[in-house]
């Protein structure tokens, strides 16, 4: 029985402008990222994992300074490669430029003993050290809807037709899925993709995980009955569809506010028993709050009273709404100082005088976005809300996607 690590998206690098160290110009807030990393290594080491995945943007950009560099060959590869655990490892869409030949940070990772990674759909087989298993993989990294028809145009030997290219790339990657698994010798066979999948709960937030008009896997495209597990990063809200068979590992760690309530961590599956568990990665706590300051003799107090309970190195963000002359009687040193076991924290102040409904998320022009916020607050107590939300943003895609074309 093999034992497999699987992690989801990583985004290493993600740029921060707070906690910087100045001699090396990396936030310690992104240096989270790599530790959240290097805790799910150590637990693939100890308890002795025969293949280590990451399913997709291991790295939040496609340039990556050499000292980041440095830390991950000497924090994550080394460790991996001296315990002999083979390294799978597929392209993203932060961490795969759109030009196939340029060059990528993942690239040194394909040097390393043991280790596969993949810009490119291609099969591989993995064979591992101490169950001596021979596991199948298909590879399905990152490329952009205008990159898939590509990819099935140089196959087809023809030009797709604008309005079918979608419909058509779908149909053909699921023969060309099926092709590959026939071809695969192994009794076991995963398939590792960096795609939406549709039917994914995606947490909407401004910068949202799912771009429009992206290519869209459909559970009609996979062969689920010949595949034993697939793998789809991209997605960063970890969950398993389709009784277990697909798995969407979600992000490693909390990348920003819209994932405030998610755990965070990563999938371990053994693949005789097909048993898929996950362990929480104990992810940096984010904390936002709203204080609204009534009418009283020392705001200050009152605002200290109304912070959050536990605080302890957390990501805390206050949003306060207070008159303009309360405003003035605020000591801010004294909030300070009961901010002072945070990470980091930051202040909002809102002294408009109207009286609004206050929206905690950032002010964003996207329909997708905009059409979330609206079903959720809507329907929030409607149990079919999820089935609504899913149906309507199918529904916008569509009609965005055509109008796109008639532009």
């Amino acid at each position: 029985m093999a034992k497999i690590v699987i992690v989801g998206d990583v985004h290493i690098g993600k740029r921060y402008a707070y906690r910087v160290n100045l001699k090396t110009g990396i936030s310690d807030r992104t240096l989270d990222f790599i530790n959240a990393l290097s805790r799910v290594v150590a637990y693939a080491i100890n308890n002795k994992a025969d293949i280590f995945i990451i399913a997709g943007d291991l790295y939040d950009r496609v340039t990556v300074g050499p000292t980041l560099l440095r830390q991950v060959r000497e924090t994550i590869w080394q460790p991996l490669i001296e315990a002999k655990i083979p390294i799978v490892c597929i392209g993203g869409n932060h961490d795969s430029p759109q030009i196939f030949e340029k060059g990528s940070p993942l690239g040194e990772i394909s040097l390393f003993p043991n280790s596969i990674v993949a810009r490119s759909p291609q099969t591989a087989i993995v064979h591992t050290m101490t169950t001596k298993e021979e596991i199948g993989f298909l590879l399905l990294p990152y490329l952009t809807a205008s990159q898939v028809v590509k990819f099935v145009e140089e196959r087809l030997g023809k030009s797709v037709e604008k309005e079918r290219q979608m419909v058509l790339s779908q149909e053909y990657l699921k023969y060309f899925i099926e092709n590959e698994l026939k071809q695969l010798p192994t009794k076991t066979n995963l398939l590792v993709g960096h795609y939406f999948f549709q039917g994914s709960k995606i947490n909407i937030i401004p910068y949202p995980d799912h771009l429009p008009h992206e290519f869209k896997f459909k559970k009609d495209m996979l062969p689920l009955d010949k595949i034993d597990l697939a793998i789809f990063g991209h997605i960063h809200t970890t969950q398993t569809l389709h009784g277990g068979k697909v798995l969407v590992p979600g992000s490693l760690e909390r990348v920003d506010f819209g994932e405030v309530n998610e755990d965070k961590g990563f999938y371990v599956f053994e693949t005789t028993t097909g048993k898929l568990e996950f362990i929480t990665n104990n992810p940096r706590s984010l904390v936002k709050q709203f204080i609204e300051v009534p009418r009283v003799e020392d705001p200050t107090n009152y605002i200290i009273q109304n912070l959050p309970r536990t605080l302890e190195e957390s990501i805390v963000r206050i949003i306060i709404k207070i008159s303009p002359e309360l405003k003035k009687k605020v000591r801010l040193p004294r909030i300070h100082q009961a901010l002072d076991s945070t990470f980091y924290f930051e202040l909002f102040w809102d002294t408009s005088i109207t009286q609004r409904e206050i929206v905690l998320t950032d002010f964003v022009l996207d329909p997708l976005v905009l059409f979330n916020d609206f079903i959720t607050r809507k329907f929030d107590q409607d149990p079919n809300l999820e089935q609504l939300r899913q149906k309507g943003l199918e529904i916008l895609d569509r009609a965005l996607a055509q109008v796109e074309e008639k532009l």
